[in-house]
């Protein structure tokens, strides 16, 4: 059996009783860590087969577990999918879509995904007009960042028979033009009016972005992750990658249940466990985001008479969520807005009656209200938060909030105090820097890329956020077997070049990672 000795390292974790800096060495015996300790009291262990690694005097940790991410978006984006996130400019991404459709002219659909209006000077969303301009012989849709807005162009229109009379699904909006037809927008379910004719993805193709995100994982210190939303022909690649040994880092799967644009839900999923691949929470989407004011809202969006879109009929979601916890699973819901929250937390609290033991989460959890924390601690609701949005969408949310919401926004301070049970992760690819170590940074600083703070208030320590990144997250997943430097945990961990509970806190997405174990393989770094 083998075994691996690394001292002269700085260990951090974060589980109950262990002192960071009180020990500098970890030793691994095949893929779990056998024993944390002091170099003079484990040097005993050192056999003649044992590779002994001196780490320099850096920081070893657990692996970043990223609780909410959405795998194989990130690597689409890398292999199938034109990524348009850099586009400073409606006219950049306008030439970007037709050099691309050059680049690629056998392409039936050209999709692409990542643009964020709010960073252009004028600010304006994209319509059918715009695309037909660079466009329009051929079917083309584009994804907001946010992933909740799609603009499609009108050749794509035509292709998929929609119109002035086409019925719009509940929880939807098909946007119109001054002429009352179609503009080429959509958002939340109705997204589905279009997607579902574009041709899907195979197998094979997932299993190609998956490896390619996992590349990006690894380069990040993430050896862990969730994919929350799982389609059925999604979970069987995923299903087939664990069994052939391909995955590489501990993956839970959270599998949807209501598809865009679809009136039957999916079959429920079966409970599943093992060291790699878990399946325990199925997936809802009670509204939608911030960022393009489609996150469902008590009150108006900043100089707009929009609220937001409530996407989930009541009766319907508490019969599904009932009938998953009836067969072990969880419910992760997401929620943003107030209204969206509030609706959440009521259906929770009716469930958690019967169910008081299964895992029930929110999803990013944005603008809670104090009673909403209070009923989520009372209820034992989890959540999974993204901080990173700070950075890249704070500008978003200085736009098109006032400032009471602005100042409970991603309130984290406020949750933990509640002892709310509380992940951080980043939702990529709706930011485009899934650095683990970008979302500890905004979370200490609350400040965006440009230097504004929001709600500084609610910023928290170092400490706490590299929690929320490690043992909370693993908690939230239900997977106690990795998140801690503990005997008998896998030998999930990475090596920094700094220690970060010591860095500047506005360098902390300057810290480099070193080295990524898994199972106590070096997968990443020399």
């Amino acid at each position: 059996m083998s075994t691996t000795i690394i001292h002269n390292a700085n260990l951090l974790s974060f589980h109950n009783g262990f002192i960071n800096g009180s020990c500098d060495t970890v030793a691994v015996e095949s893929d779990r860590i056998k024993a944390v300790g002091r170099w003079d009291d484990l040097k005993s262990l050192v056999q003649a087969n044992t590779v002994v690694i001196d780490a320099g005097g850096k920081t070893l940790k657990p692996g970043f577990n990223d609780s909410h991410i959405h795998i194989w978006k990130v690597g689409n984006l890398d292999t199938f999918m034109l990524d348009v996130r850099s586009a400073g400019s409606l006219d950049e991404m306008l030439e970007m879509i037709g050099a691309y459709n050059r680049q690629n002219p056998d392409v039936a659909w050209i999709t692409a995904r990542g643009f964020n209006e709010a960073g252009w000077k004028d600010g304006r969303m994209p319509d059918k007009n715009d695309l037909d301009k660079v466009i329009n012989h051929k079917p083309v849709y584009v994804i907001r960042t946010c992933a909740h807005i799609a603009v499609c162009n009108t050749a794509a229109l035509k292709l998929c028979g929609i119109n002035a009379n086409t019925p719009v699904p509940d929880g939807g909006v098909m946007y119109t033009g001054a002429d009352g037809k179609p503009n080429g927008l959509f958002s939340e379910t109705a997204l589905g009016l279009v997607s579902k004719h574009i041709p899907p993805y195979t197998k094979d193709e997932l299993k190609i972005m998956i490896k390619a995100a996992r590349l990006r994982l690894y380069s990040n210190g993430i050896t862990a992750a969730t994919d929350p939303a799982v389609d059925p022909l999604l979970l069987q690649a995923y299903y087939e990658m664990n069994a052939a040994d391909e995955l590489g880092f501990r993956l839970n799967a959270i599998p949807i249940l209501l598809p865009d644009g679809g009136e039957a839900p999916y079959p429920l999923p079966a409970y599943y466990s093992s060291p790699w691949f878990n399946v325990n929470t199925v997936k809802f989407f009670s509204d939608g985001g911030l960022s393009g004011k489609t996150a469902a809202l008590k009150r108006h969006y900043k100089n707009s008479a929009e609220q937001g879109v409530l996407r989930l009929q009541k009766q319907q979601y508490l019969d599904l969520g009932r009938a998953a916890m009836e067969n072990g699973l969880g419910l992760a819901t997401h929620a943003i807005g107030d209204a969206a929250i509030e609706f959440v937390v009521d259906c929770y609290t009716q469930l958690t009656k019967s169910f008081p033991d299964i895992i029930k989460r929110i999803e990013h959890l944005g603008l809670p209200e104090e009673r909403h924390l209070e009923a989520m601690a009372k209820n034992n609701i989890a959540t999974s938060m993204q901080t990173i949005f700070i950075s890249e969408l704070g500008k978003n949310f200085r736009q098109y909030l006032d400032q009471d919401y602005i100042d409970r926004c991603y309130p984290v301070r406020s949750v933990l105090k509640h002892g709310i049970l509380t992940a951080l992760s980043s939702d990529a690819p709706v930011v485009s820097n899934l650095n683990p170590l970008k979302g500890v940074e905004a979370a200490v600083t609350r400040k965006d890329n440009e230097g504004f703070e929001i709600a500084p208030h609610e910023a928290i320590s170092v400490a706490e956020a590299l929690k929320a990144y490690t043992i909370s997250a693993a908690a939230i997943s239900q997977t106690a077997w990795f998140g801690s430097l503990e005997p008998g945990q896998f030998a999930d961990f990475i090596i920094l070049n700094q220690n970060p509970l010591k860095a500047d806190l506005k360098d902390l997405s300057k810290i480099k990672v070193e080295q990524t174990f898994v199972g106590g393989k070096c997968v990443y770094g020399s």
